[in-house]
């Protein structure tokens, strides 16, 4: 159940142009938790869900491959089908990103395994690591990247690589995702995977132009499943929840025929900014949300065990440099907001870095990581914490020894032995992965020899 909040390369663009710094690495409208633990003073929205524009259609049924778990145990993560979740992440210095699959295996992860997408196929372009899903339906996880093959005609933009019996193929050229006409503009910017409407196929979530023009300023949603050339089953396309442009999302794990929150970002400079919570339904994502305390780190689990999604935020270390506005309020800086489904909150201070959840120890509880901030001109160095989840909710957060330096990447049952090992990535370049049990570290391996 890998998942990681992903940097959008609009983002990167925008920084580019006005000095921002770059960071380091649910709810359902049914269980009503949507309205649930807000940082925000104001009620609720009782604004209905877009309505959709046709019925949903059911995935079809996986076939499991020969040798293979059964298809009840297989999840989007698991683009071979075997049974053990896979890792998908970007590796590599900013101007030349590899997106490389490690597949999963009794013994765990084996890199000598891997698969390194070549530049001649796809080049990634900073979106922290590929978005597993089931697109098509067809039991195998896919991989939504960003980027584009090397062809001038091909524009840059959200692009699917087809999971199968034997993994993702380095040389299969990704498919385009398709865009309605009335989106206003190309696939230009980022997408995120969830099940919005709860029919148990993956949908994707964009930032587009609006129709008369600008930045991204639209949530354009797909439903799935998605045909063998990128088009969905229909589509709908709603205001900006943020109220203006947005480009970064992080979306709850698809997890059978649960619909799917997704947290949709104000823009950005580099600083901390707010994130609206949707809830999904079955008639899609709501039209408007519960505005959430800032911090650009975002990671779903339910962390206290009671059967409702959870939500918890935090400051990723990044900042704006321009002057005057390189530093945040003390409830945000080095800050981490816990929001339950049952409405409490609980807030943890002293770290920054990105967020990954899972069930680390298989107690039934979610737990999150949490920290690894590089050191920058307005943010020390933090060290990633473990934070456990209990009937409480979260507690306290542990350091593990031997990740001075690292940053959490990734979380999934890369062993299938029913808990999930947690995934570091550290070096120059996140040049090397380190995988841990939540506890302690299991293995390393540096990402160059990876095939290629």
């Amino acid at each position: 159940m890998a998942r990681k909040a992903m940097i959008s390369v609009v983002a990167a663009l925008a920084l580019a142009g006005c000095g921002g710094e770059p960071s380091p690495g649910g709810w359902t409208a049914s269980s009503g938790s949507a309205s649930s633990g807000s940082a925000s003073p104001g009620p609720a929205s009782t604004s209905p869900p877009t309505p959709p524009t046709a019925p949903p259609t059911a995935p079809t049924a996986p076939t499991a491959p020969t040798g293979s778990a059964a298809p009840s145990k297989r999840k989007a993560d698991d683009v071979n089908g075997d049974g053990y979740a896979d890792l998908v992440a970007e590796f590599g210095p900013a101007d030349g990103r590899r997106l490389g699959v490690v597949p999963g295996s009794p013994k765990g992860l084996v890199p000598a395994k891997g698969v390194v997408v070549p530049p001649a196929t796809f080049t990634s372009w900073l979106i922290g690591g590929g978005f597993r899903a089931d697109l098509d339906g067809d039991g195998f996880g896919d991989i939504l990247g960003y980027g584009a093959p090397p062809d001038p005609d091909q524009a840059q933009g959200p692009h699917i690589l087809w999971g199968g019996r034997d993994g993702v193929a380095a040389t299969a050229r990704p498919i385009p995702v398709r865009l309605p006409a009335k989106s206003g503009g190309p696939a230009s910017y980022r997408a995120v995977a969830g099940d919005y409407d709860g029919d148990g196929a993956a949908d994707l979530a964009m930032a587009t132009p609006p129709g008369s023009g600008g930045l991204a300023a639209d949530l354009t949603v797909l439903y799935g499943p998605f045909t063998r050339q990128g088009a969905p089953a229909r589509s709908t396309v709603q205001p900006s929840p943020t109220g203006g442009d947005f480009w970064r999302m992080v979306a709850d794990e698809i997890d059978g025929r649960r619909a799917t929150a997704l947290l949709v970002y104000e823009g950005d400079d580099g600083e901390q900014v707010s994130g609206v919570l949707l809830a999904g339904g079955p008639g899609g994502l709501a039209r408007a949300g519960r505005k959430l305390n800032r911090g650009m780190a975002a990671a779903f689990g339910d962390f206290d065990g009671d059967g409702t999604r959870d939500v918890a935020v935090g400051d990723d270390g990044s900042r704006n440099n321009e002057p005057g506005y390189e530093t945040e309020p003390p409830t945000v800086d080095r800050t981490l907001t816990v929001y339950y489904g049952d409405g409490r909150q609980a807030a943890f201070k002293g770290g920054a870095g990105g967020a990954v959840s899972g069930d680390f120890d298989g107690d039934g509880r979610d737990d999150l990581a949490f920290g690894g901030a590089a050191a920058s001109r307005h943010v020390s160095a933090t060290t990633p914490k473990v934070f456990r989840g209990g009937p409480g909710g979260l507690g306290a957060g542990t350091v593990i020894a031997g990740l001075s330096g690292a940053g959490p990447l990734a979380a999934g049952d890369y062993d299938g032995d029913g808990d999930d090992e947690l995934v570091f990535t550290t070096g120059r370049d996140d040049s090397a992965i380190v995988v841990t049990d939540g506890a302690k570290v299991l293995t390393r391996f540096e990402t160059a020899d990876m095939p290629s």
